[in-house]
């Protein structure tokens, strides 16, 4: 019997006190029934298989932009370094946002519509990293195949990346 169960504490048949581990009673001898809770089943939020998709792409175009920085620049450049502390630091954000959005989808019971609004607000900063992480890529494979000294793009992305993660870190 759960702690829960406030009835069915004494014998129907003869009023006496029955305990929870009792299946008969002890003064009629007759069996106790009791309820069984049905089992709860848990419905799966609808944004969860959208949550992992994310989280899939997001893991593909880092190891991709990862690829790319350790085959483009030897490790003892600062280029190098600054290109895997970015991608190291999106990967922490990403994570952490991924684990909110999947407490928050874990809320998601029925036609709630701040939940939802809330849930759609955080797929869209998880899409916006794996925009910044493609844009990464981009830039990398166009420094790869034009070799130029122009540096300006690059910059460009790293400062839009890090207004990405500075903007995560306040919301």
């Amino acid at each position: 019997m759960a702690s829960e169960d406030n009835h069915n504490h004494f014998c129907i048949y003869c009023g006496a006190r029955i305990d929870a581990d009792q299946n008969f009673c002890s003064d009629c001898g007759k069996p106790i029934f009791r309820q069984k809770e049905p089992p709860v089943r848990k419905v799966p939020s609808k944004y969860i298989s959208k949550i992992d998709e994310l989280e899939q792409t997001y893991n593909i175009k880092q190891s991709k932009a990862k690829e790319l920085v350790e085959n483009q620049f030897d490790p003892d450049h600062m280029a190098y370094e600054r290109f895997m502390k970015s991608i190291n630091k999106s990967n922490n954000l990403f994570s952490i946002q991924v684990d909110i959005a999947r407490k928050m989808a874990d809320m998601d019971i029925g036609k709630n519509p701040f939940v939802e609004r809330e849930l759609g607000e955080k797929l869209n900063v998880l899409q916006t990293f794996i925009d910044k992480m493609e844009d990464l890529t981009n830039e990398l494979v166009i420094h790869l195949s034009s070799n130029k000294k122009d540096n300006e793009d690059i910059n460009n992305l790293f400062s839009d990346m890090d207004d990405l993660i500075d903007s995560v870190k306040d919301y």
